[in-house]
């Protein structure tokens, strides 16, 4: 793991919490403004704090430290504030589950994990926000992400050419449980769009299980991009599709469907077509170039995200 992801990781789950400015009381002082809030330079002290106990002996200067925590931070709290206005929240359940994940991961309790930031003065309270403000960050990057990184077979092929063209050898490529499904959307960007949606989606989802042909529902009602094509999604690998919607995949048989699933997309229903391990050289090979290339769209999406966050938000470092 290099330094930027161990910065990356710690940054997820740093025990940070930014306030109003009204609330800051002047004994704190205000290392950066980044939209609406205010990041504290205790934020960033405490950041600093978290970020050593991954880096451990990791040779890196307080000053340049301080940095990363600080952009970080900042990128964090635009993120949060656009996942708030497109009103992308964080469970109870979700908060319980992701303290319990780093828990194991450090090799304790979530008691422990609480105690642990007691000592480096940070509440229960604070660390649950923190923790809430993570999960709103992943769920805005991950629907960023997989709005812009469905590769075509066109893209594979033009890149397989290209590699010909300059004489460069592709590995093979492991072989990857893949499955092929086409799924039904309907959007919600509101409480009252999900209390909508959902009511939608069960009247379809009862219309697809008494026998109405699952790819003429799709584009007669679905708002996804692949209504066109019946709802078909391609052949897709783990880790392409947000957690709740890859959960319901793998609960399916082929040519089963599945019952109502909601996303931070808003609720689909998901019809496993076809399951499969690429097994031959060049399925293994084009499914490589899938995941390299997904993997640079999404590095693109985050950037153009963060780009775009930055450009319609006031920042001021102090």
């Amino acid at each position: 793991m290099n330094f930027k992801t161990l910065i990356l990781a710690a940054a997820t789950g740093l025990t940070l919490h930014t306030a109003q400015a009204a609330e800051i009381r002047q004994v704190d002082g205000i290392a950066a403004v980044a939209g609406n809030e205010v990041i504290t330079h205790r934020d960033v002290r405490q950041g600093m704090a978290e970020a050593r106990s991954f880096l451990g002996k990791n040779n890196i200067s307080e000053n340049e430290l301080r940095t990363q925590v600080l952009q970080q931070l900042i990128n964090q709290s635009l993120i949060v504030q656009a996942g708030k206005r497109r009103n992308i929240t964080a469970s109870e359940a979700e908060i319980d589950n992701a303290l319990a994940d780093i828990a194991q991961s450090r090799k304790t309790t979530v008691e422990g994990l609480y105690a642990q930031n007691a000592k480096i003065g940070v509440s229960k309270a604070a660390m649950r926000r923190s923790i809430a403000d993570s999960i709103i960050t992943q769920k805005v990057q991950q629907q960023a992400v997989m709005q812009h990184t469905r590769v075509s077979d066109a893209e594979i092929d033009a890149f397989l050419q290209r590699a010909a063209q300059q004489g460069v050898n592709l590995p093979e490529g492991q072989p990857l449980r893949q499955y092929r499904a086409q799924h039904i959307l309907i959007k919600a960007d509101s409480e009252n769009a999900v209390k909508a949606a959902e009511s939608s989606i069960r009247n379809i989802h009862k219309q697809a299980r008494s026998g109405i042909d699952f790819s003429s529902l799709a584009r007669q009602y679905s708002q996804d991009g692949s209504a066109n094509n019946g709802g078909d999604l391609g052949w897709f690998s783990d880790g392409q599709m947000v957690p709740e919607f890859e959960n319901a995949v793998h609960g399916l048989t082929p040519g089963q469907i599945s019952r109502p699933v909601r996303t931070q997309f808003g609720w689909h229903i998901i019809k496993l077509t076809d399951v499969r391990d690429a097994g031959t050289a060049e399925e293994r090979q084009r499914e490589a170039v899938r995941q390299y290339l997904s993997g640079q769209k999404a590095e693109q999406a985050t950037a153009n995200l963060l780009k775009d966050l930055h450009q319609g938000s006031y920042v001021e470092i102090r």
